[in-house]
């Protein structure tokens, strides 16, 4: 039984993998924790609010973000052993782009919001408020690197043959820049809309092993058991 559990892991190499970038995924999407530890900021405010520095249970949302953040760099490293059999020129820049979204994720965590814009006003505006910006910088540079990842992806996955699975994430995507548009021009719950983007980026952290394990095998043409794990 251990020998063909053995045989099984080294032939599906990212089922471990999967099983970390999903706890990743699932730590990362704490907005419903939200709506039972602080429901004022969760709905009507961003969802890095819950993270200021006085909110109640701040801690847990730091906590839990920098907890991903640590298990996306880990798995993106771990996943950097597939170079040794496989070298895809894009892997690269699939790889470093998910690890950067860990990385920028723990550290804007650790710059919690010392005001709230959404809820109430800055003293001296967003502009004489560095940590504010820094914390901004930070979550919109970790947004662009996932991002990156899916989009590289989901174009080379199209020249090997496509994927029901990305197509349907790209779907996923599509409808979430339509319901921005639609709430930057028409008052509405737009804190709703970030909640399904925080969503969007947890399922796509729990399937990018996979994903990019299934783009590698197709480019190399090579058995899944040649992989070095």
């Amino acid at each position: 039984m251990k020998r063909r559990n053995s045989k099984r892991s080294k032939q599906k190499p990212w089922i471990q993998l999967t099983i970390l970038t999903s706890l990743a995924g699932l730590v990362y999407c704490s907005w419903p924790l939200g709506y039972w530890l602080n429901p004022a900021v969760s709905q009507r405010g961003l969802a890095s609010e819950l993270e200021g520095l006085h909110q109640p249970y701040n801690w847990v949302f730091i906590l839990l973000d920098v907890v991903s953040g640590a298990l996306v760099t880990f798995a993106a490293w771990y996943m950097w052993h597939w170079r040794k059999k496989v070298h895809h020129p894009w892997l690269l820049a699939i790889i470093s782009n998910f690890a950067l979204f860990g990385i920028f994720t723990a550290i804007d965590a650790v710059l919690p919001l010392r005001c709230d814009p959404t809820v109430s006003r800055c003293p001296g505006g967003i502009l004489h408020n560095p940590l504010l910006i820094a914390h901004g910088v930070f979550s919109i540079a970790a947004s662009v690197c996932l991002f990156i990842s899916i989009a590289l992806v989901w174009w080379l996955g199209r020249r090997y043959g496509g994927s029901k699975l990305m197509a349907t994430l790209i779907g996923g995507w599509t409808l979430f820049g339509a319901l921005s548009v639609l709430f930057f021009f028409v008052p509405g719950p737009g804190y709703l809309t970030q909640h399904y983007y925080i969503t969007l980026c947890s399922a796509w952290t729990a399937i990018l092993p996979y994903t990019v394990w299934q783009l590698l095998i197709r480019h190399k043409k090579v058995a899944a058991s040649e992989f070095v794990w």
